[in-house]
Order: C-alpha cells, then sequence, then structure tokens
C-alpha cells in the first residue's frame, strides 16, 4: 500500500555560509517534530538520474554512527530534495580553524572522531571523497561529526567508485590520472584535514591556488613546513596520511585512527593569531605557571621580538636571559621561535 503524506517547516535564516555546490542549508522551525532543524535543500536539476534523488540521504541512514550527523527524514518538493538534520550551534571546524590553529590534543581528538566515522562509512560500502573543515560538525556536546554526503559514492565489489566533481585543492594525487577513487582518497583528506586544524586555516590558505602538479608531486601543501607547536609525531602521522602514493599511506581510516590515539602530548600550545601576525603559544601546565612564547611584531620599527616567559596570576617572568631576542627580521624571528619550542619539547 503506497502512503503519500505531507510535510512542512518555516525557513529561519540561511546557514552554512553558501558552501554547498548545488546547494544551501537553512535553519528552520519544524512544525511535526517540534523543535528547531537544520533542512539542506538540493536542486534536482544537479542529480541525474532521478533515482538518485535521495542517494545522499539514503548513505547517511546506512551510516548512522555517533560521529556522523544523523538524518531525521527526507522528502521532496516540486524542485528540490530536502534533507532534515539537527541544528548544532557549535558550529564546524572551518569556524573554530579560521580563527586559530586547534591545540595539539584537540587536533588529536578530532581527528580520531573523524577517522571512526570514514571507518563507519567505509565498512557501509561508501567513500565520503568531501572530508574538509566546513564538513565536520561539533554536536551540542562538543563531539566532532562527519557531515555533508553530497558527493559520496558508493563501492564496488573491488573497493573503488567514480570520481565526482570537486574543489581542486580536495583532489587526492592519484585522481588526477584516474577516473575512479577508493577510500584511500578519504584517508588522503583527512590527512589534508589535520594540516589544516593543526596549524589554522590561513596558514594552508597562504599556499593557495592549489595546481595539479603541486599536488601530483606532494608539494601542495608543504609537507616539510608546519607551525612550530605542532608535535613532531603528529607531523610524521599527517604526512603519512598524504602520501602522494596511495600504497604508502594509512590504509584504512583505523589504521590512522589508531596512530594518533597513540600520540603523546606534554605541552598542549593554545595558539592565538593577531592581524599583524603577532602570534601568541600558551601551554598550561598543572600545578605550574603557564609557559608562554611569544613572537610580537613592533610596528613602529617594523622589528619583530621574540620571548619565552612564565605567568601565574597574571604576573610574567622570563624564562631565562637568553629567552629574549628583540629587532629581528620575520624569517629570523620564525627561525629563534623554532628553536625555543626545541628547547622545550
Amino acid at each position: 500500500m503506497r502512503v503519500q503524506a505531507s510535510l512542512q517547516y518555516v525557513k529561519i535564516r540561511e546557514i552554512g555560509n553558501g558552501q554547498g555546490r548545488n546547494s544551501k542549508v537553512y535553519l528552520v522551525n519544524e512544525p511535526q517534530l517540534g523543535g528547531v532543524m537544520a533542512i539542506k535543500e538540493i536542486d534536482k536539476t544537479t542529480i541525474r538520474p532521478a533515482r538518485d534523488f535521495f542517494a545522499e540521504a539514503q548513505v547517511m541512514f546506512a551510516s548512522a554512527h555517533a560521529n556522523i550527523v544523523q538524518i531525521q527524514y527526507a522528502c521532496e518538493t516540486p524542485t528540490h530534495v530536502c534533507l532534515a538534520m539537527p541544528f548544532y550551534q557549535k558550529g564546524t571546524l572551518m569556524d573554530r580553524i579560521e580563527r586559530a590553529p586547534l591545540t595539539p590534543r584537540e587536533t588529536i581528538r578530532v581527528g580520531i572522531a573523524v577517522c571512526d566515522g570514514l571507518t563507519k562509512i567505509h565498512s557501509s560500502g561508501f567513500v565520503h571523497l568531501d572530508v574538509k573543515p566546513s564538513n565536520v560538525m561539533f554536536s551540542d556536546l562538543n563531539v566532532p561529526m562527519v557531515a555533508d554526503f553530497g558527493q559520496s559514492m558508493s563501492l564496488t565489489p573491488t573497493g573503488l567508485a567514480a570520481v565526482p566533481p570537486m574543489y581542486t585543492f580536495c583532489f587526492a594525487p592519484e585522481i588526477f590520472s584516474s577516473a575512479v577513487t577508493s577510500p584511500l582518497v578519504d584517508v588522503y583528506q583527512a590527512g589534508l584535514l589535520l594540516y589544516r586544524a593543526i596549524n589554522g586555516d590561513r596558514f594552508f590558505k597562504d599556499q593557495l591556488p592549489a595546481t595539479r602538479a603541486a599536488i601530483e608531486t606532494g608539494k601542495f601543501p608543504n609537507r616539510n613546513v608546519f607551525m612550530p607547536h605542532v608535535p613532531k609525531r603528529l607531523r610524521t602521522i599527517i604526512r603519512k596520511a598524504m602520501k602522494v602514493d596511495p600504497a604508502q599511506r594509512y590504509q584504512s581510516a583505523f589504521e590512522l585512527s589508531r596512530d594518533l590515539g597513540r600520540v603523546s602530548v606534554p605541552l598542549d600550545w593554545a595558539t592565538t593569531i593577531l592581524v599583524d601576525g603577532t602570534t601568541t603559544w600558551t601551554a598550561v601546565r598543572p600545578g605550574q605557571p603557564d609557559l608562554i612564547i611569544e613572537k610580537l611584531f613592533d610596528s613602529r620599527r617594523l622589528t619583530w621580538k621574540v620571548s619565552m616567559f612564565t605567568q601565574r596570576s597574571g604576573v610574567r617572568r622570563a624564562r631565562n636571559a637568553a629567552a629574549h631576542k628583540d629587532a629581528l627580521a620575520n624569517d629570523q624571528a620564525d627561525l629563534y621561535v623554532k628553536q625555543l619550542f626545541e628547547t622545550v619539547a
């Protein structure tokens, strides 16, 4: 027996910063379930054939997991497919890393959650193919959750899938020369996401545009350069996840998650970056004064000052006489900051 029902919702405002290629997301009042929700509206003219109208909803339903945004229901209008999801007020990973890099521990926590979500997606027979900061949301309990399955594809019995349209900088190197993709593309994109999270999005975007040659040779993004607070072990993991040769990468999201969980972070550096480039790294140490490294721009002399000091109750004390240099060029300041981090690693 076929049942045809009706649904309705009232749009409040558009959310999501217009980041979708063929869709828009709205905050809505949803009277049937009685609350505020997020509705993704997808233009039907961008979905071919018509039997694929609910493909994205079906992937989300099949991949239900604690680290995947849950779909509430799917419906259609004459012009759009509509996917109903919870509205999370804590925003996305992109919102956070546009302000500053994540701390190492938070980067690891987010990375493990994303990889656990990807493991579920892959075991359900799909690849995500759009793993990026704007597609990682935080629940009301601050749990990282993979979102937006608009690019996802089902895997063939050989573990491959077709390549959908995607932004060039999200391409894994092998995609340029192949018409197929695999879960190892999601592993690469997870590595790229970690690179952006631990360094901050400004650090990443300063390297754009991303050319095919630079991606295929592993020069974009620059794996040899990280913010100075990034632990060496975490750098090694990110580099492995982004290996140009898929055979040299982690062979599953589970393997990447496992290695992230083994990283030790003695000092969890929080980073703040001002518009002029002044950067402060702060490590909170239980039972001890906070440890601070600062790269400060002198706008009068157009030089930089670098200092390392401790701070307790707002009172700063120089760590030692050598932990301060003034009137430095930018590259000299960066080198000295790196040297200071090496002394406390």
